[in-house]
């Protein structure tokens, strides 16, 4: 039986060998970010094969095609570098110059309209949720706080004070690692 644990709005799923996969969250930008984890070993990248890379985005609502993959990796690490505040938004121009929102009038009034320029859909697309998820506390998008976590989270609570993409993991490892620190000086 596989193990599930919430991932920061995403699903992590653990296999009966240990391996984690990630399903699909409601964020292609929660998603994408968490999409490619390096670790000592090995790395898992989810964009990794032209045909993992075409699934993956077909599943995040995309064609799948070869600029969309082409596009999903190119964004992908300027988007982490960017949640991480080592990159400016003028670094995603190309995608945030992708975006026109244009007024479309019915008879309930106007609703917009965002053409997204072909090439640079799935990096617009994570641009646009960015700029959804940010307000007057703060961005609702992070990294986890713990150092050894490459995990990104969307921050729901109330209060916008989640440190932790997972409290089961890196919470309770920083809280034991504060209890140590503790125990050992008391």
């Amino acid at each position: 039986m596989p193990k599930v644990t919430d991932d920061g709005g995403a699903v992590m799923t653990t296999d009966a060998t240990g391996t984690a996969t990630h399903a699909s969250s409601d964020s292609l930008l929660l998603d994408l970010v968490n999409s490619r984890l390096v670790f000592d070993d090995h790395v898992d990248d989810e964009l990794g094969t032209d045909a993992d890379a075409s699934a993956w985005l077909v599943a995040h609502g995309g064609t799948g095609d070869a600029d969309e993959i082409a596009d999903a990796r190119a964004v992908r690490p300027l988007l982490a570098r960017f949640l991480r505040g080592r990159a400016s938004i003028a670094d995603l121009e190309p995608w945030t110059a992708a975006i026109t929102r244009r007024p479309a009038f019915g008879p309930d009034g106007a609703r917009w309209r965002d053409d997204l320029a072909p090439g640079r859909r799935v990096g617009a697309r994570a641009v646009l949720e960015w700029a959804d998820l940010q307000g007057p506390e703060g961005s609702r998008i992070r990294p986890c706080a713990a150092s050894d976590c490459q995990h990104f989270f969307i921050d729901t609570s109330r209060a916008n004070t989640r440190r932790w993409h997972s409290m089961e993991t890196c919470g309770n490892r920083a809280k034991a690692r504060r209890h140590s620190a503790r125990a050992k000086i008391g």
